[in-house]
């Protein structure tokens, strides 16, 4: 039934008769009310209410007889919002808004008041007495006094709620009493005004009542006849009434109707029979109704009388009795029944708390409308026949005021209609904006944060160091244009000696041009721009440079023209426009293009010799060798590669060396077979195919020619060291020359020519003949062709194979991290949960807010995408809890979270994040559109809550920066895009002290995360729920750290290492315990970086040592400042800064011990964690410690550019492979600085080192027993050969430190590992 279950709405102010209209409807609201002294209320200098220049949320709707909004500053401040919907309403406020300072003066002339407090607290009771009196009046007034109950005390049961009934139906019963004019009157009833319709009024009553004075219209009200109860109403309610500006002239009785039904008020009969009454049947409504009336009323309801709506049925009763049907009297009086036996401070109640005594409860029932008014100054004493006159009744009115409403001549209501009016004051493209501004701020930051860099790599001395350079020629500033780099600024040397034309840029020779090899010169001048010169080189690229002023260029020519006469150079010059110089240009970008078209179709015509020319017998290649490139036709080969020479440098470049390198000194000459200074693509290719497909015997002649200095026809030692030591300058490696003495030595005695100084070329031949195959197999390996100079040989691969092996990867993916991605899993599910459940509630079951049907789907996803965020945000302080995570490895915990992924799990939160973060501001973006497109009604219902300021109409400006979410939330987006920003990998290598201080604005965030949602826009905040249990988590883990920062670490030594590295060596606390593989975060003390400047450094000591020591490689900011602070104190140590350190932390490298076999992989300064594991494991195993029983050998593979790249990790190495008595460590070094292993360079270093290995049991390069390779790591093959070796283990531990591209490659190769076998890789990148 519809009494047990009615649809009752949320009273938005109160459902007492408390006054609110005059106080407001919160303590905020009456405390702006009042002026603070003498308990009034604030007024202007006039006593009217005060302006509300506060801006508090007086409801203002639209003035439809003008269309515009009135500015809520500019009102009279009330406790009611709508105090200026007429001028009936804002007489009345206004009324009692003087009683209450009366009543206030009447106490504060008592004496007996306290403070300001109780003169306001008592006058506003008394006040509030006054009008609950007033409105029972007004209601006996319309119903019979007997209907009403006697008052019987407070009843805590009773519900003082507006009933569903009254306010969809009996409401709006009044409006039939409503007349279209409004009287003003003088004394006498004198009208001042007899025009003024009610219609051009609305929402302007202050200017009206301002006009005339409120007491003209309290006069006026008291002697006005109500209009006639019946269907006619008037046209100011009926077809003029107020509206939004869609639709400025509405109909009321529209409205009312509407609102009943939105409340859900049950049909007429169904609430006659729960009052008892009989229900209308249509014999009645025949016997009520004329006939017109009744014959519509059947047919609107379709001939079902139980369909008959309460309030147009109780009007048509109303009509029919002249008076408010009885159902509607029965409702009404129910309802101030409950209102005031529910009401705790009803005037009446003896025991309401307020201090009133009976004498003032009797005075207070004494008191009428007509006495409030007289004592505020509204004399209406004229009015009535006797003194007790009733305001609110015809009866007892004298008769000369007795007039009709009929009987005046009713002036038109102003306005046109306005219909369709499209609220939005700000562009269609709003939604579209603010992804747009994200997106373009971020790359806007970007490159500025670039920009910046490269500035900040350019010392501010370059430009004078050049400027006073005194080789170059003074030209004041060059421009070259179209460099490989673009545009750079030279200068141009001439040297004479040399003859040739030297081109510096930063103080460096990048260009070096020999005169000696051309006896012309083309220029070429501009003829529009006479700052721009062309210098043609035959055979290079051509040089264009723009010089600050014609008279720089006319020294300039005059220079070059003095130099080529005393070469013997003939100038020829020519005048071309500034676009045709362009265009015939052959810039460094062009020269570059040209040359690697020459080298890949060097590679295309050696594919093409060996599938034509090359075979195999009997397992060994032909003399293909020999084969002369002139007979090749070379139609392939368009006629501009045919014409171009490779120079020295180009020739160098090519086989990735340096054009003063040894190996280049001696190979040139060889390749430039006419001696011309240049390498033809003839002459070129018939020198790679001589070091591709050539013979053992062809590679070997040819490099016996190379190192024979004196062509003497045979190699002394001294030229073979030479050879040997020019091919290690060239991976920038060395050896001793004892060694190198020793390695020789050994080779000759092994072909037994130990007695030998000199070898002929079968001497030679003889030496190498157990490298046969391998010398071989190898190539020369060139650069710039994008190939190698052996053609690689296509392997078929099938499909099927290829599915079943990527099927193996991925299962052994999910084998190695199923801990991670269960956890993914379930955050991702967590997260999707989270936002459709929001989504699908804002969008199906929330149509009873109105949110769905006026902001549609936009609200949708801002709601989801805040509900992914409040769940998100919380846990980034649950990451960040270094301490607890590093105490969790210890326990059984660690077997059942991935602690490890940490970071990785702090990557994806904040990408996920970020996701949500976009998909909330696009969707705020059309919110506000939304919105803005609202009526101020409209937005009332919406967003009750909210204070617009001005007019009502909500705009951009006004929700962004006049609310507190939106204020709050363009911070947190500026906050939080800087913060991204600066966590790029760009930013946190290059500007790191701007990620540290960006990343310490997260309590800033989750403070506006707690602002954002306090603004109560559309529900309650809950993101303090979210918060509270992570950031208490998070403070008790932050004070561990904060107490250990606070203790200064004296520095014991600090050291210079080659390869930019500095050692520090400091004292190790007593109460600092740690495991090998954990880091710990350094902060110098007064160094001028930041106290609070803290980096995380692998500890590179062991447990069992007694001290604490890191290495740091120097690269920019801070490690550059530790570095400079080194070298400045190397003879004054003490003066070296302390630190201060906190930690350990934990990472993965410290549970290496949890496996029987180890693969530890470092690349670079990435082996620092190893260091520390290495002199760990080495000192159990020694001490024969039972902790380490599971390990049973350890694989150590570190890739280096050169083995003197980090020379103080071999001493380590060294120190370990003395002290391993159980063969526990394998170590294996790569150095990538070496070609690939077929490279013919690389394949003489390997003879080399074999050799020097079977005679000394140690490395020629690095001096270890670690077995030393040339060229990156194949980690598949390795990890094959490990497994292989150890088929009884079924789990081996990876762990990797060093370049991204290295942790992926490790991680690639061990989901590639078949059977039973796992592989399962830990990385940490730097």
């Amino acid at each position: 039934m519809w009494a047990d279950f009615p649809r009752k709405q949320l009273n938005s102010a109160t459902s007492w008769i408390d006054g609110s209209q005059i106080y407001g409807i919160s303590k905020g609201w009456a405390d702006i009310l009042r002026s603070g002294t003498g308990g009034k209320l604030k007024t202007d200098e006039s006593g009217n209410p005060a302006k509300n220049t506060w801006g508090v949320p007086m409801s203002s709707a639209l003035k439809p007889h003008t269309c515009k909004y009135p500015d809520i500053k500019q009102l009279h401040l009330f406790g009611d919002g709508r105090s200026n919907e007429n001028p009936g309403i804002y007489a009345l406020h206004w009324l009692f808004f003087k009683e209450h300072n009366k009543i206030a003066g009447e106490l504060a002339r008592k004496g007996s008041y306290q403070n300001d407090k109780w003169l306001f607290d008592k006058s506003r009771y008394l006040t509030i007495a006054k009008l609950q009196k007033i409105s029972l009046d007004a209601v006996k007034a319309v119903i019979d006094p007997e209907t009403l109950l006697e008052y019987r005390g407070y009843n805590a049961s009773a519900d003082p709620a507006i009933n569903f009934l009254y306010a969809g139906a009996v409401k709006y019963f009044f409006l039939t009493m409503i007349p279209d004019i409004i009287y003003i009157s003088n004394a006498n009833c004198s009208l001042k005004e007899s025009d003024i319709r009610l219609c051009n009024t609305y929402w302007d009553a202050q200017k009206v009542v301002e006009r005339f004075g409120p007491e003209a219209f309290l006069r006026g009200l008291a002697y006005q006849p109500a209009a006639k109860v019946d269907l006619h109403i008037v046209n100011d309610i009926r077809s003029n009434f107020y509206g939004p500006m869609h639709w400025t002239r509405r109909d009321g009785i529209a409205v009312a109707i509407q609102r009943g039904r939105d409340l859900g008020v049950p049909p007429l009969n169904t609430v006659l029979r729960h009052y008892d009454l009989p229900a209308i049947t249509w014999e009645v409504w025949r016997d009520k109704l004329n006939t017109e009336t009744y014959e519509a009323l059947k047919s609107l309801y379709e001939d079902d009388e139980e369909k008959v709506e309460l309030y147009i049925g109780g009007m048509l009763l109303s009509q029919a009795e002249e008076r408010m049907t009885e159902v509607f009297r029965l409702i009404l009086a129910e309802q101030i029944y409950k209102l005031r036996e529910g009401d705790r401070y009803w005037f009446e109640n003896e025991n309401n708390g307020m201090g009133c005594t009976k004498e003032e409860i009797e005075e207070i029932r004494a008191t009428t409308l007509k006495d409030i008014l007289i004592r505020n100054e509204v004399d209406i004493s004229d009015l009535h026949d006797d003194d007790d006159g009733n305001v609110f009744l015809l009866s007892g009115l004298v008769d000369d005021c007795k007039l009709d409403n009929s009987a005046f001549n009713l002036s038109e209501c102003e306005g046109d209609m306005l219909l369709h009016y499209d609220y939005n004051t700000t562009p269609y493209a709003v939604p579209l904006l603010v992804p747009v501004f994200l997106i373009f701020t971020m790359v806007l930051t970007v490159a500025l944060t670039r920009t910046v860099h490269a500035r900040s790599k350019s010392p501010k001395n370059v430009v004078q160091d050049e400027d006073i350079d005194p080789e170059a020629l003074n030209l004041g500033k060059i421009t070259e244009l179209g460099a490989k780099e673009g545009i750079r600024t030279v200068k141009l040397c001439f040297d004479e000696t040399a003859e040739a034309l030297n081109i510096k840029s930063k103080g460096k020779v990048v260009r070096s041009i020999s005169f000696k090899k051309f006896t012309n010169l083309p220029l070429v001048t501009c003829s529009n721009n006479r700052l721009v010169l062309l210098i043609c080189i035959p055979k290079e690229y051509d040089i264009l440079l723009k010089f600050g002023s014609v008279r720089k260029k006319e020294l300039a020519l005059e220079e070059l023209t003095n130099f080529c006469t005393g070469a013997s150079v003939e100038i020829e010059t020519q005048q071309l426009t500034e676009k045709q110089i362009i265009n015939m240009a052959k810039t460094e970008k062009h020269r570059q293009h040209l040359v690697n078209t020459f080298l890949s179709s060097v590679f295309a015509e050696m594919m093409q010799a060996e599938n034509s020319n090359g075979v195999v017998e009997n397992g060994h290649q032909s003399q293909r060798g020999s084969m002369d490139s002139n007979k090749s036709d070379l139609k392939g080969v368009g006629s501009h590669v045919l014409e171009c020479e490779l120079s020295r440098s180009e020739f160098a470049s090519a086989l990735g060396l340096r054009p003063d390198q040894e190996f280049v000194e001696k190979v040139f000459p060889l390749v430039d077979k006419d001696n011309n200074g240049s390498i033809s693509f003839r002459e070129f290719l018939s020198f790679m195919i001589v070091y591709s497909t050539g013979s053992s015997d062809d590679k070997l002649k040819l490099i016996f020619n190379m190192y024979d200095y004196d062509k003497n026809g045979s190699l002394h030692v001294d030229e073979i060291k030479q050879m040997i030591t020019s091919m290690l300058q060239m991976v920038s490696a060395s050896i001793d020359s004892e060694e190198l003495s020793r390695l020789i030595q050994s080779l000759l005695e092994q072909a037994n020519l130990g007695e030998k100084d000199e070898l002929t070329f079968e001497e030679f031949r003889t030496v190498m003949a157990a490298y046969r195959k391998d010398i071989e197999k190898a190539n020369l390996a060139v650069q710039g062709g994008g190939k190698s100079a052996k053609p690689a040989q296509k392997n078929k691969v099938f499909t099927a194979m290829r599915s079943q092996a990527r099927g193996r990867e991925i299962k052994r993916l999910i084998e190695n991290h199923r801990l991670e991605i269960f956890y993914s899993l379930v955050f991702s599910g967590i997260v999707l949960v989270l936002f459709f459940e929001r989504f699908i509630t804002y969008s199906k079951y929330k149509d009873h807010t109105g949110y769905p049907q006026l902001l549609g789907y936009s609200l949708s996803l801002t709601r989801g995408s805040a509900a992914v965020l409040m769940f998100t945000f919380p846990l980034f302080l649950v990451l960040m809890c270094k301490n607890t995570i590093t105490h969790l490895r210890g326990t059984f915990i660690k077997r059942y979270i991935p602690l490890d992924a940490n970071r990785a799990a702090h990557i994806y939160l904040g990408c996920v994040t970020l996701i949500f973060i976009l998909i909330h501001c696009i969707g705020h973006g059309y919110n506000f559109y939304m919105i803005t497109t609202l009526s101020p009604d409209h937005l009332s219902c919406l967003m009750p809550r909210t204070w617009l300021d001005g007019t009502g109409q909500a705009t951009i400006v006004g929700l962004l920066f006049g609310t507190i979410t939106g204020i709050t939330g363009i911070l947190l987006v500026l906050a939080l895009l800087t913060m991204y920003i600066c966590a790029t990998q760009y930013a946190r290598r290059y500007l790191h002290r701007w990620f540290w201080n960006t990343h310490q604005l997260y309590p800033l965030v989750l403070g506006l995360m707690v602002l954002h949602g306090a603004g109560r826009l559309l529900q309650e905040p809950t993101f303090h729920f979210y918060l509270a249990g992570p950031a208490i988590l998070f403070t008790l883990d932050k004070l561990i750290s904060v107490s250990r920062k606070k203790r200064e670490i004296p520095l014991i030594e600090a050291k210079i290492l080659p390869s930019e590295v500095t050692n520090l060596v400091f004292k190790r606390p007593v109460d600092f315990h740690y495991l090998a593989g954990q880091y710990v975060n350094i902060a110098l003390v007064n160094s001028g970086t930041g106290r609070d400047e803290y980096h995380p450094f692998t500890l590179t000591s062991a447990p069992h040592e007694d001290y604490l020591s890191v290495h740091i490689r120097t690269c920019k900011g801070w490690t550059k400042v530790l570095r400079d602070l080194v070298i400045k104190n190397q003879k004054n140590p003490e003066k070296n800064p302390n630190l201060f350190v906190d930690g350990p932390f934990g990472e993965a490298h410290q549970d290496y011990s949890n496996y029987e076999v180890v693969i530890l992989v470092g690349g670079g300064i990435g082996v620092t964690p190893f260091a520390s594991i290495l002199k760990d494991l080495v000192h159990k195993a020694s001490s024969m410690q039972t902790s380490l029983s599971k390990v049973k050998k350890v694989y150590f593979l570190w890739s280096t550019r050169t083995q003197k790249q980090f020379e103080w990790l071999l001493d380590i190495i060294g120190k370990c492979e003395k002290e391993d008595t159980r063969n526990l460590l394998d170590t294996h070094i790569f150095i990538t600085r070496f070609y690939e292993k077929s490279d013919l360079r690389t394949t003489m270093l390997y003879i080399c080192e074999r050799q020097f290995q079977g005679i000394s049991n140690r490395s020629l390069f690095t001096g270890l027993k670690a077995v030393t390779h040339f060229g990156r790591p194949n980690f598949s093959s390795i990890f094959n050969h490990i497994a292989l070796t150890h088929e009884e283990v079924r789990k081996f531990g990876v762990f990797v430190c060093g370049p991204g591209t290295m942790s992926d490659a490790v991680k690639l190769a061990c989901s590639k590992i078949t059977g039973k076998q796992s592989f399962v890789a830990y990385a940490e990148n730097f």
